[in-house]
């Protein structure tokens, strides 16, 4: 298993770097976006288990309602730098990546700037205000991605190898992949010695009990100190992936929304749910309304900032000076097509964690407010958000089912 390849097919709209039409990559697929996403599912991965362990417990902050304390974060990155091979520097030492990353284009057509059908896209649309001419990939673009591995560990390598096939099912790449920009089709996988499952509950369950026998298997090689265990069910202090269920709500599940007829109207209305006057229509048949994410002033849980013309939801200025200016929505999107070997469909996964800030400033269009953020909040902001979801999906015409756990 020196070297993999995998082929991928765009199936939305793809932006390349930043969204400065002079920086966009010519090739629409950069390798450090490939790298960037893969870490972000490995350390997910690990951070889950360790979680559902007991080990990843985590630490108030005085502006952010919890993150991993230093311990863990060297832990979970040992894990995923040394055991799997994605790189690293700590305190066990440091190693280079064992991956190198290539990417080629097979065939594409030329980029181009948004049109009035990419601007049905919310994420390309806001990014559209700016004033730039905003160029993307199209969908049908085919690239090759290729991973020279240099070997050390070979339970590492191959769960590394299956978590950025996971990675590239669950995420998009570039500009607004987490709102299923960017998406790929996974086409073909060229891995010798290595037992691809092909089916995604399958590959999800194959990822999760590896990354287990990982963790208990090398532990002594990541951490010479004794792992305390928490005693109570709270959140985890990152986004993970997990079986854990934290009052009545699972703390990250997979759901997917199937349409035979119409794939890119079914993205539409997935990519859309985050603006309110859309779900206004499909929820209550009018452009304004008080839906219980506004009546519970929960609607910050979708992502932050959120505002519009002066109002809505912001970090508290203490937290901004610490440089905590953004949180991304819990909700993670993808979108494949029936070349998909994994499947066809919309793929959305909601991850549950403790890393926002304590207190955010409401701002409406004659008051405004301090709102306190606690692990309760989170939880019920939360559940808030994945019925109204439900009820989205339904009124939209389309059914939605879970995929994991």
């Amino acid at each position: 298993m020196n070297k993999v390849t995998i082929d991928v097919i765009s199936t939305t709209p793809l932006l390349a770097g930043w969204y400065n039409p002079n920086l966009v990559d010519p090739s629409g697929l950069r390798t450090t976006e490939i790298k960037g996403i893969w870490r972000w599912w490995a350390r997910a991965i690990v951070g889950g288990v360790l979680y559902d362990e007991g080990i990843l417990v985590g630490v108030k902050e005085k502006n952010i309602v919890k993150k991993p304390s230093r311990d863990e974060v060297n832990l979970i990155s040992c894990y995923v730098g040394k055991i799997l091979g994605l790189g690293y520097v700590g305190p066990q030492g440091s190693e280079s990546s064992r991956f190198t990353v290539r990417t080629e284009t097979l065939s594409s057509r030329p980029e181009e700037k948004v049109s009035q059908v990419a601007r049905k896209y919310q994420r390309l649309n806001l990014l559209a205000l700016s004033n730039y001419d905003i160029e993307y990939i199209p969908e049908n673009a085919k690239f090759r991605i290729t991973i020279q591995v240099r070997p050390k560990n070979k339970d590492g390598e191959s769960l590394a190898l299956k978590i950025l096939i996971l990675a590239l099912q669950l995420s998009g790449v570039g500009k607004g992949a987490r709102r299923g920009l960017g998406s790929l089709d996974v086409i073909n996988i060229t891995a010798p010695g290595s037992r691809i499952p092909y089916g995604l509950r399958e590959l999800v369950d194959e990822v999760y009990e590896s990354a287990l026998d990982v963790v208990r298997r090398y532990g002594m090689e990541c951490s010479d100190k004794a792992v305390r265990s928490r005693s109570t069910r709270t959140l985890p202090p990152l986004p993970v992936i997990s079986k854990s269920v934290i009052e009545g709500v699972n703390v990250s599940s997979t759901y997917v929304i199937q349409e035979d007829k119409d794939l890119r109207s079914l993205f539409y209305d997935v990519h859309n749910f985050f603006v309110r006057s859309v779900r206004c229509r499909k929820l209550y048949n009018k452009t304004v309304c008080s839906d219980e994410l506004r009546l519970k002033q929960q609607a910050w849980i979708l992502g932050l900032p959120r505002s519009q013309r002066g109002t809505g939801y912001e970090v508290k200025m203490v937290a901004r000076a610490e440089k905590m200016v953004r949180r991304a929505s819990p909700f993670i999107i993808s979108c494949h097509s029936k070349e998909n070997i994994f499947g066809k469909g919309v793929f959305v996964t909601i991850t549950m964690s403790g890393d926002w800030p304590s207190e955010l400033r409401w701002l409406g269009r004659s008051a405004s407010k301090i709102i306190t953020v606690r692990e309760t909040d989170i939880i019920s902001a939360t559940a808030t958000a994945i019925k109204e979801f439900e009820e989205y999906i339904r009124k939209s015409g389309y059914t939605l089912a879970k995929v994991w756990p």
